[in-house]
């Protein structure tokens, strides 16, 4: 078994070579393994001619963004097995945004799990993802750096709503900045739960909400749209939930705080939640999966740092996937 960073990660066994989540449109595989619709990672859905695999939440998801249609496409459930020749891949859950997928990776040379973005906390919206024993795992690190070590998420929550509280009683509207995915859905759903305050959606996280809600994620919120958030906005009873990239400097009226991982480096409000594994969630899912190699993708120079301490904490062989060629077969590391 080989594997490489090809602007995405081959896995190649017997001259069957599948990819997972790739980013170049020239792609000779025999399939592409899609793990969720974040669009740095379903770019193979614009890709018509080569087989491709993902949820069906997935897909529904990524249509919304702009894909006409998608071509040689075959929907594939939570632990479902599918065979593509001798290769065997299994769904699990990743507990990052709805309909993601940690693929794991059956060969007669050994088994890999790959991550993809995950998610090991409880959330509101998703499963946590599952720990998957195999020889090599390839893993996400994002946050994979000791400085990334995230409050519980209660916490963050009552912080959440102590903070909008206090935005109102000041006559301001208070906006919450997230991911239009993900993230956004969490914090609907933080409202619904811990405060009686109605919730405002931007247009572009309500069409993500009626997906979530089309899959039994249910949610309370007004449309940005309607007459009543109008309403709502205009008397200060409502928080609003809005995209990243929002600009918001043409109303004084609006005081936004960002929602993300990365406010732990922020100095602007904001507020660390995320749907990714912070560094010792990370740590604990590696010692979990018992791997005898791990790889490590998608998170810059914490790639690096991660392999680092893996290496050093775990006992375990570990490197970015990028640096170089991973061959395997079975009791041979």
């Amino acid at each position: 078994m080989r594997i490489k960073w090809e602007s995405g990660v081959s896995i190649e066994h017997k001259g069957t070579k599948i990819i997972l989540d790739p980013h170049s449109r020239s792609l000779n595989y025999k399939a592409a393994l899609i793990t969720h619709a974040h669009v740095d990672h379903s770019h193979a859905f614009k890709v018509n001619y080569i087989p491709k695999f993902s949820s069906e939440e997935t897909r529904e998801l990524v249509m919304l963004d702009g894909v006409s249609r998608v071509d040689r496409w075959r929907p594939i459930k939570e632990k479902e097995r599918i065979a593509i020749d001798e290769v065997e891949v299994i769904p699990h859950p990743s507990g990052h945004v709805l309909g993601s997928y940690e693929f794991e990776i059956a060969t007669p040379e050994g088994t890999v799990l790959f991550t993809g973005d995950l998610n090991t906390r409880e959330s509101r919206t998703v499963k946590p993802a599952e720990p998957v024993q195999c020889d090599i795992l390839i893993i996400e690190s994002t946050y994979g750096s000791p400085d990334f070590v995230f409050p519980p998420d209660e916490i963050i929550a009552r912080d959440m709503v102590d903070w909008a509280n206090e935005i109102l009683n000041a006559g301001k509207i208070p906006v919450f900045q997230a991911d239009s995915l993900g993230n956004a859905q969490e914090i609907i759903r933080i409202f619904n739960e811990n405060s009686a305050t109605p919730v405002v959606s931007h247009r572009r996280v309500s069409r993500i909400n009626r997906v979530y809600e089309t899959h039994g994620c249910r949610m309370r919120y007004v449309d940005m749209e309607d007459e009543h958030a109008r309403e709502l906005i205009l008397n200060r009873n409502a928080v609003i939930v809005a995209p990243k990239r929002l600009d918001l400097s043409f109303s004084s009226d609006y005081v936004s705080a960002l929602v993300s991982g990365w406010a732990l480096k922020f100095r602007r409000k904001s507020f660390p939640l995320s749907d990714h594994a912070d560094f010792p969630n990370l740590m604990e899912f590696i010692s979990d999966c018992k791997p005898k190699i791990v790889l490590t993708y998608h998170g810059g120079r914490h790639d690096s740092i991660l392999a680092k301490y893996v290496e050093k904490k775990l006992k375990i062989r570990a490197y970015p996937i990028d640096l170089i060629p991973t061959s395997f077969q079975s009791g041979i590391v």
